[in-house]
C-alpha cells in the first residue's frame, strides 16, 4: 500500500484518483448502476459569482466565474441532497467579439453537462435519502461534486484548458475523479482536435503512437499503465478528442483511472515536448521561453549550456530492491557524469514531485536550467524548487531555489541581486 501511495505522488501532475471516464459535451455521461428513479427535486438554489479576471500579455483576459447549486429532497425541502460547484473562465478577446463567444459558448456548454448530470444524480441522492428514513442508525450525507478548470496555454495563437471533475456518494469508498482538456484556436475560436494539428496527420498521429508507447515501457511508467497497454494507447488516448492539452512545455495526454491504469495508479501523464512534435502546424508552435516537462528516469537530449553541442540529461530515483518510494534517493546524471552526491548535499526529503523541468531561466544567456522539486511533507515550508546550471566546463552549477513546487504553469527569473523569483506564466513575480 505504502508503495502504490507514494508512486501516485510521483506520477501524478494533478492528484486526481477516480472511477469515471471523462465527461464533456462529445462524450456521454457516465450512467448510474442502479434502477430507474424520479429524477426531479422539489427546489434548488444557485449562486453566481464573478471573480478575479486574469489579463495576459496577448490581449485576452479570463474571468473565473462559479456557480455554486444545492438540490433539495423532493419529499422534504429542508433537506440537501447534492451540493454542487461549478467554476470555469469567461474569455474576452480585445476587438474579437465574435471569437470569444465561439469559446465562451463551448466551455459554457462543458458547464450545462455537468450541471444536467448532476441534476440527474440529485434524484439518485434523494432516493438516498430516503432509504436512510427507514434505518434509524443511518444518517444520511449529501452527495457533493465540483467542476473547475486550470488554463494550461494561453497566447496568440491556443487556448488550452483542462476541466477537473469530483463526484462522491453517499456511502462510496471514494469519490471519483477525472479530468479533460478542451482546446481552441484563438484567432478562429474553433475547438482543435488531433487531426487538426498537422497538415499530414497520417504520419503526426505515427509520431504520437510511437512516443507514448516508448515513453509507456520506460521505469517512470512501470508501476502504472497495464501491460497490455498498446492499443489503449491508441483507442483511449489517441481517438478521445478530450484526452489531450497543450501546455507551454508540450503537447499532454491525459490517462484517468481505468483507462491505462488501475484505480491504484491514479491520473498520470505523458508529455511529448515541442521540439519533438514533427509535423505540428507552425502556426500552433509554442514561440515563449524553452521549457521541457519531463518525468523521473526519463531522459533528455538538449543543449544547457549553449556550446552548440546536446547534453545527455536524466533525473532519476533510486528506490532500491523493496521499491520503496518513501526512502527514495535522486540520480542526477549529465552526459554520463553522475552529480547525485550534490543532491545528496541538499538533502532532499522527498526528491520527486512528478516532474523535473528543463527551463531557460533567463533568455538573455546561453543556458537552460534543470529545476528539481523537493515536497517536504513533514515540513511544508521546506517544499521547494531547486535550480542547477550545467556549465561548459562540465561542472554542475547551483542556482538557488524557489519556494513551492514549480511547474509549467510557472515562470522563474532573475531578479536585480541575480536571485531566483518565482513568477506566473504571464511573467508577474508571485507575492
Amino acid at each position: 500500500m505504502k508503495k502504490k501511495i507514494f508512486a501516485n505522488i510521483l506520477m501524478i501532475s494533478m492528484l486526481f484518483a477516480g472511477c469515471a471516464n471523462p465527461v464533456s459535451n462529445t462524450d456521454s455521461i457516465p450512467s448510474q448502476d442502479t434502477e430507474q428513479v424520479d429524477t426531479t427535486v422539489s427546489d434548488t438554489q444557485t449562486t453566481d459569482t464573478e471573480n478575479a479576471t486574469e489579463q495576459t500579455p496577448y490581449g485576452i483576459s479570463i474571468t473565473e466565474l462559479t456557480e455554486d447549486t444545492t438540490y433539495y429532497s423532493k419529499t422534504d425541502p429542508s433537506v440537501q441532497v447534492l451540493n454542487g460547484s461549478a467554476s470555469y473562465p469567461e474569455i474576452s478577446i480585445a476587438d474579437h467579439a465574435d471569437i470569444e463567444k465561439k469559446i465562451n459558448d463551448a466551455i459554457k456548454s462543458e458547464v450545462d453537462t455537468f450541471w444536467t448530470f448532476e441534476e440527474e444524480n440529485s434524484g439518485y441522492a434523494d432516493s438516498e435519502y430516503q432509504m436512510t428514513l427507514d434505518n434509524a442508525d443511518t444518517e444520511f450525507e449529501p452527495y457533493s461534486a465540483e467542476f473547475s478548470y486550470e488554463t494550461k496555454r494561453c497566447d496568440d495563437a491556443i487556448l488550452s484548458i483542462v476541466f477537473k471533475q469530483y463526484d462522491y456518494s453517499y456511502g462510496a469508498a471514494h469519490g471519483n475523479f477525472w479530468s479533460y482538456g478542451i482546446t481552441f484556436d484563438v484567432n478562429t475560436g474553433e475547438r482543435l482536435y488531433l487531426e487538426t494539428l498537422s497538415d499530414d496527420y497520417t504520419s503526426f498521429y505515427q509520431m504520437l503512437v510511437k512516443n507514448l508507447n516508448d515513453q509507456a515501457v520506460l521505469p517512470a511508467y512501470e508501476n502504472f499503465v497495464f501491460s497490455d497497454f498498446a492499443s489503449d494507447i491508441e483507442s483511449s488516448l489517441l481517438k478521445d478528442s478530450a484526452s489531450w492539452y497543450f501546455d507551454r512545455s508540450g503537447l499532454s495526454f491525459i490517462s484517468n483511472p481505468y483507462v491505462l491504469g488501475s484505480y491504484a495508479a491514479g491520473t498520470f501523464e505523458f508529455n511529448i515536448p515541442y521540439d519533438q512534435l514533427t509535423g505540428l502546424k507552425s502556426a500552433y508552435a509554442y514561440k515563449g521561453p524553452y521549457i521541457c516537462k519531463l518525468f523521473p528516469g526519463i531522459s533528455v537530449s538538449h543543449d544547457v549550456n549553449g556550446n552548440g553541442s546536446a547534453d545527455e540529461i536524466c533525473y532519476s530515483l533510486n528506490v532500491g530492491d523493496n521499491m520503496d518510494y518513501s526512502s527514495a534517493s535522486a540520480v542526477l546524471t549529465i552526459n554520463g557524469t553522475d552529480f547525485s552526491r550534490q543532491l545528496d548535499d541538499l538533502h532532499l526529503t522527498y526528491p520527486w514531485t512528478g516532474a523535473y523541468y528543463l527551463i531557460d531561466v533567463d533568455s538573455e544567456d546561453s543556458y537552460v536550467e534543470i529545476a528539481i522539486s523537493n515536497e517536504n511533507y513533514d515540513n511544508p515550508k521546506g517544499t521547494c524548487t531547486h535550480f542547477f546550471r550545467y556549465d561548459t566546463s562540465g561542472e554542475l552549477i547551483y542556482q538557488g531555489n524557489v519556494a513551492g513546487i514549480f511547474n509549467e504553469d510557472m515562470q522563474v527569473r532573475y531578479n536585480s541581486n541575480g536571485n531566483l523569483i518565482l513568477c506566473d506564466r504571464n511573467g508577474e513575480p508571485v507575492q
